[in-house]
């Protein structure tokens, strides 16, 4: 075994993949909650960080949405590409791989699944402080409580 083989795993035979896509149904709810995450979080951990600098802080908020604002255009405007030349879908791996080769698709493909593991862990975490904001008790079986006990 390549130790490509074993940090990727081994590729999938042609008959294998179809068993290995997802339809719209189960996608949306699955990759959706990426989109979801950067616009609720996103702006909350802005405020967070500035917070400390206190009226200071408020100046540095609009050019900091400013640039969110035109991340997103770019983002938008790239999928729209994207859509018109792949119409029957094409994702990061697959543009990537059509038009950058094997190795730029796989680092696209492993971008992306630590993309979504960093985006549950986010979720995750934000419902938590949810939850001890609303009921305060609960902060001692959180973990950044004053105690950590179950």
């Amino acid at each position: 075994m390549s130790l490509t083989d074993f940090i990727f795993g081994r590729p999938l035979a042609t008959s294998q993949e179809r068993a290995e896509q997802i339809g719209p149904a189960a996608g949306i709810p699955i990759f959706g909650l990426d989109a979801i995450s950067s616009a609720g979080y996103g702006p909350e951990a802005a405020l967070t960080l500035l917070l400390p600098l206190a009226a200071l802080g408020v100046a540095y908020i609009v050019p900091i949405i400013g640039c969110i604002v035109v991340l997103l255009a770019i983002v938008y405007f790239s999928y729209l590409q994207t859509i018109k030349a792949y119409p029957g879908g094409g994702g990061s791996y697959t543009v990537a791989h059509e038009n950058l080769g094997e190795s730029a698709s796989l680092l696209a493909a492993a971008a992306l699944m630590i993309d979504y593991i960093l985006t549950a862990a986010v979720g995750i975490s934000a419902g938590v402080g949810a939850l001890v904001s609303a009921v305060p008790r609960l902060r001692s079986w959180s973990i950044s409580g004053t105690c950590c006990r179950p």
